[in-house]
């Protein structure tokens, strides 16, 4: 996982908090919106989420409200999917632009080391 942030730091210019906050709020989506089998999996297979999840301080109220109208508004759609995740961003101080860059690395990091089949439940969760 350390790798990852460090990839994410050099390649967005966020800080290290900011891409250890990204992720956890791109793995907390992924929790939410994955089948829970899917998402054991998926934990297990990547170095590191595990303890990063287990580290990570609570969701904010500010991106759990966020998190919670998107799903009224938007469900399991990208609308709903992505309020609370541009929370969780904006509160980090990382601008939306640069957060949208997160998802392609998070995707290559998770080719390498999950393979395919996880890459490809990861997008429907995170529908990109």
């Amino acid at each position: 996982m350390q790798e990852l942030i460090k990839r994410l730091v050099k390649e967005t210019g966020v800080t290290k908090k900011q891409a250890e906050g990204g992720l956890v709020a791109l793995l907390r989506a992924g929790q939410q919106n994955m089948a829970r089998a899917d998402f054991e999996q998926f934990v297990a297979d990547i170095p590191g989420a595990d303890q990063l999840l287990k580290k990570a301080p609570p969701p904010s109220a500010l991106s759990s409200i966020a998190g919670g109208l998107g799903s009224l508004l938007g469900g399991r759609r990208s609308p709903g999917r992505w309020a609370g995740l541009a929370a969780s961003f904006t509160e980090l101080g990382v601008d939306i632009p640069t957060a949208k860059k997160f998802g392609p690395i998070v995707i290559d990091y998770v080719a390498h080391h999950g393979g395919e089949d996880l890459v490809d439940k990861m997008k429907a969760a995170l529908d990109i």
